[in-house]
């Protein structure tokens, strides 16, 4: 698992914009160093880009353009003292886990795939591959021919509704969200359950690109004969979210964003406290032991989390200067849920983010991350959204 997959980076073209955008998002950048930037933008340690010339030309290029913004200058030389986070080039660093821990989970999930076939729901598309069999639940439809690597829950409901996409996050896969699932039926919309094993510690090592899962959102709506749908995700679901924001926005009715990881990505925050941080507080463990250390989870995020297939930069509501970077329009039905102490994710700087540009986001006073799903308050309001957005029949 320590091997590094096939290099993922972005185009010259979409580089220069991720840079125009972090330097349009930046408050102080003396904290920028080249070997950093040679992995943010090429995917690659800073020897490697220095051994090809037009590499080597665009980073100080790259380098350039951030002095000249912020009126600093870099000194000459490498201080070995300083180090650099590169997520997709560090070792994977995962603890191990007794055989009981994974047959909880195998069990757990065999029992929430019985409690959604209770409550009316069919698997569709095909299994993950894995080195265990997880697979307890075969697909109901063998001859299915719509997904090709994604696989999801359904169930029908008021086709006078927009359909509802939930995406969900990092952990034990959609039975943590149980209860939120259920309330979701209740709103007598169709229902779509993304599954992503891989973040599930389900023992899954074959992951889709991001291409592929946006292909497979089109196929999906499709073939349940839906054109678009309001995208309901959570946490690391957020990221294929914004995948798809941008790559398939007719796809995409409206957003509701829960503990979004997929705005500022460009500063520290997520990536250190979820991959690098020491735990302090039992939140922060439990982040560690159930999320960032897990073997599959932490193959996942070192090496196909990459970040600028993730990050979302959006279309301000107000005027778009010309010469601005490019930026991604959100529906007119957006609205983002953030918590207030949310021990992952920097909420002030994201809800500041997002208020500048005009976005619909709300602070949810007092939770941690994922805490909504354990308040019927802020849950309910979370629902009551995703109810009114699915009765938006018009073209948004």
């Amino acid at each position: 698992m320590q091997r590094t997959p096939a290099r993922v980076a972005p185009q010259p073209k979409e580089r220069r914009e991720l840079v125009l955008n972090c330097i349009a998002n930046v408050e102080n950048a003396h904290d920028w160093l080249p070997g950093w930037l040679a992995w943010a933008f090429f995917t690659l340690p800073l020897e490697d880009v220095l051994d090809d010339d037009m590499s080597r030309k665009e980073l100080h290029g790259l380098i350039d353009r951030f002095e000249e913004r912020y009126d600093i200058q870099f000194e000459s030389g490498y201080n070995d003292e300083v180090i650099a986070f590169r997520v997709n080039l560090d070792p994977v660093v995962a603890y191990h886990r007794p055989l009981a821990f994974y047959t909880v989970i195998m069990a757990g999930t065999y029992l929430h795939g019985l409690c959604l076939q209770m409550w009316g729901m069919t698997k569709y598309g095909p299994e993950a591959r894995s080195f265990m069999p997880w697979n307890v639940l075969e697909p109901i439809q063998p001859l299915y021919e719509g997904t090709q690597r994604l696989s999801y829950w359904f169930r029908d409901g008021n086709r006078n509704k927009k359909p509802v996409v939930f995406v969900h996050g990092v952990g034990a896969g959609l039975m943590c969200y149980a209860k939120f699932v259920f309330a979701l039926l209740s709103l007598d919309a169709p229902v779509f359950c993304v599954e992503l094993p891989y973040v599930a510690m389900r023992c899954v090592e074959d992951v889709p690109s991001m291409q592929e899962i946006a292909r497979d959102f089109e196929l999906m709506l499709h073939h349940h004969r839906f054109h678009d749908a309001v995208f309901v995700a959570h946490s690391l679901g957020t990221a294929v979210t914004a995948f798809a924001l941008k790559h398939i926005p007719k796809s995409i009715a409206g957003v509701v964003l829960l503990d979004p990881i997929c705005f500022m990505l460009h500063y520290k925050d997520i990536c250190t406290n979820f991959v690098y941080r020491i735990p302090r507080t039992a939140s922060q463990y439990i982040v560690k032991y159930f999320g960032s250390t897990e073997l599959y989870i932490s193959h996942y995020i070192s090496r196909h989390f990459y970040w600028f297939q993730a990050v979302l930069y959006v279309t301000p509501t107000s005027s778009h200067k010309e010469g601005s970077p490019v930026t991604t329009p959100m529906p007119r039905a957006t609205k983002v849920f953030l918590s207030e102490h949310d021990n992952i994710v920097d909420s002030s700087r994201v809800d500041g983010y997002l208020k500048r540009c005009g976005i619909n986001s709300v602070v949810m006073d007092g939770l941690d991350h994922a805490s909504f799903l354990f308040h019927s308050e802020w849950s309910q309001e979370i629902i009551d959204t995703i109810n009114e957005y699915t009765m938006m029949t018009e073209v948004l």
